[in-house]
């Protein structure tokens, strides 16, 4: 599988006109030619409200690339300025559809920067120490993926959700509620954790609305 990364910016006025494109005529469009749209999200702290992001699953790069001859650009009257680029996922998610149980209604949107070399360490220090604690926590990781060119560094996102951004500040390690998770997480999660932080020469993070269609 490969997956589509569309960042998109909206004039301010037309954010609303330009989430109703997505859902009543986009995501069809996708879907006609063998898209699986897997979110789409807007701003709500860090980005203004009219940034979105897409994440469209392809079987492979031929499939995405029919669909650039299928599937008309955005309004040119409502977009601002608009980016793509080709991710392949590194973990067990995403999974190839969302189920309507793990759907969040926010979502944290973290970049990392890492040496490629130690993208192994990045993964299994985040699917088997930080994520069954969070999980734990009722929050759900839609997915983790690495640009499709290698370069130095690398780029990572991860995406994942939340009931609200107080649910989003209570999964902090240094939140106060970390006291009512099970030990066994707690110790298994840390030294990973630890991990991921010496290995990661930069992060950042953008919490983001959801909007199922």
């Amino acid at each position: 599988m490969i997956y589509e990364e569309r960042r998109t910016l909206t004039h301010a006025k037309s954010a609303a006109d330009y989430l109703e494109y997505c859902q009543t005529g986009l995501w069809s469009g996708l879907k006609a030619e063998g898209g699986q749209p897997l979110c789409l999200l807007s701003g709500l702290i860090g980005d203004p409200p009219n940034q979105y992001l897409q994440v469209t699953e392809f079987e492979d790069a031929q499939a995405w690339e029919a669909a650039q001859n299928s599937v008309p650009p955005s309004p040119h009257d409502m977009v601002a300025s608009e980016s793509v680029r080709l991710t392949k996922s590194i973990a067990s998610r995403p999974k190839t559809q969302v189920p309507k149980e793990d759907q969040r209604a926010v979502y944290g949107c973290r970049r990392f920067l890492i040496n490629p070399a130690d993208l192994p360490d990045f993964v299994n220090s985040s699917q088997n120490g930080i994520w069954p604690r969070i999980e734990s926590q009722g929050a759900r990781i839609l997915g983790l993926w690495s640009t499709v060119a290698v370069t130095q560094p690398m780029e990572i996102l991860l995406l994942t959700g939340y009931r609200s951004p107080t649910h989003w500040e209570e999964t902090r390690v240094t939140s106060s509620q970390q006291t009512s998770v099970d030990e066994e997480l707690r110790q298994q999660e840390s030294p990973l954790r630890n991990r991921r932080l010496d290995i990661s020469l930069k992060t950042w993070v953008r919490l983001m609305q959801a909007h199922w269609d």
